[in-house]
């Protein structure tokens, strides 16, 4: 393990990443590394410690809808249309449904300059109409469902709003009851908390908005660790063997499957390979961190890697991507 740490910390050296969480799963035990700073030349990162996960909240947010689903207070396949209360979907091609927008093919594109970082925290509803500075143009349908795959913040909005009016709580609320607390997952959270980290620019410096708050919980506001992210993929595992206790093994294998017209699309998941050989993956990248969950939840095998870095280049071709292949081969 030592060796490991070393070369790791070799890494983040040469990509001006000052710290790092690390959670590996295999063979039924999970271990932990935390490297470096929360902040460039000051104080530890430990297994407490926050990272922002950016849209690997949208892993967990499909993890809380197919937990909903399961309950009964939800279905995938029925018209979202027909629960919302607050907002209502434009569409002029058909009914849109959860496992289309939990897919990225619900025919929803995210406008121009639309659902970066925003200071404040305005109802979801608003967001959808395009009346704040988050998204300044209404959500609508512009494409038929299930045909064509455009990754979208706002399609993962349009659940949050889902949720939020069907069961009549703020989506925090309930994806803390139905999600956090049955699975221990104690430090994940949409208010971070000390002790967290604080996102750096590509050359190692503090960004200028330290802790970036984006005000779209499913889509991207989680704050967590790389321990209770594990959390969410040792379920899920658990759940591809019928013992879960969120969901069943059928939704389990709905989740890793492919969905509409792009083979690489899961739900909240992106696909690789088939068979045992599937690998399921989510990636988190937003001012100052980037992030990176890939498991082969057949094999029960997974690795969590989070960062207070953004190097300015794709997970893989980075930092992360140099981890990852040192844990693999």
């Amino acid at each position: 393990m030592t060796m490991l740490t070393d070369k790791i910390t070799n890494l983040m050296k040469t990509y001006q990443v000052p710290g790092l969480g690390l959670a590996i799963f295999d063979n039924q035990t999970t271990s932990t590394i935390s490297l470096g700073q929360p902040q460039r030349d000051k104080g530890n990162v430990t297994e407490d410690t926050l990272f922002h996960a950016c849209s690997i909240s949208k892993f967990a947010t499909t993890m809380l809808i197919l937990n909903l689903c399961h309950q009964g207070l939800l279905s995938l396949d029925h018209p979202v249309q027909d629960d919302l209360k607050s907002w209502s979907l434009k569409s002029g091609y058909g009914p849109v449904i959860l496992r289309h927008l939990l897919s990225h093919q619900g025919g929803i594109e995210d406008p121009e300059d639309s659902f970066g970082v925003h200071p404040g925290r305005p109802d979801m509803a608003q967001i959808l109409n395009g009346e704040t500075p988050a998204c300044n143009t209404r959500i609508k349908a512009v494409k038929p469902p299930n045909q064509t795959f455009t990754y979208s913040d706002a399609g993962y909005c349009i659940v949050q709003q889902v949720v939020e009016d069907v069961l009549d709580t703020p989506f925090e609320s309930a994806i803390d009851e139905h999600l956090f607390r049955p699975l221990g997952m104690n430090r994940s959270t949409y208010r971070p908390t000390s002790p967290m980290t604080f996102g750096h620019e590509p050359d190692g410096s503090i960004m200028k908005h330290g802790v970036p708050h984006y005000p779209y919980a499913a889509a991207s506001g989680l704050w967590s660790t790389p321990s209770d992210l594990m959390n969410l993929v040792k379920e899920l595992i658990r759940s591809l063997s019928g013992e879960g206790i969120l969901f069943s093994k059928e939704q389990a294998l709905e989740m890793i499957s492919p969905h509409g017209a792009a083979i690489w699309a899961g739900l909240g998941v992106f696909l690789d390979g088939e068979g045992s050989s599937t690998e399921i993956s989510s990636l988190g990248w937003g001012e100052g961190f980037q992030s990176m969950m890939v498991a082969e939840p057949l094999e029960g095998k997974a690795w969590v890697i989070m960062t207070n870095g953004n190097t300015g280049i794709h997970q893989m071709k980075g930092l992360i991507g140099d981890v990852y292949r040192l844990l693999t081969t």
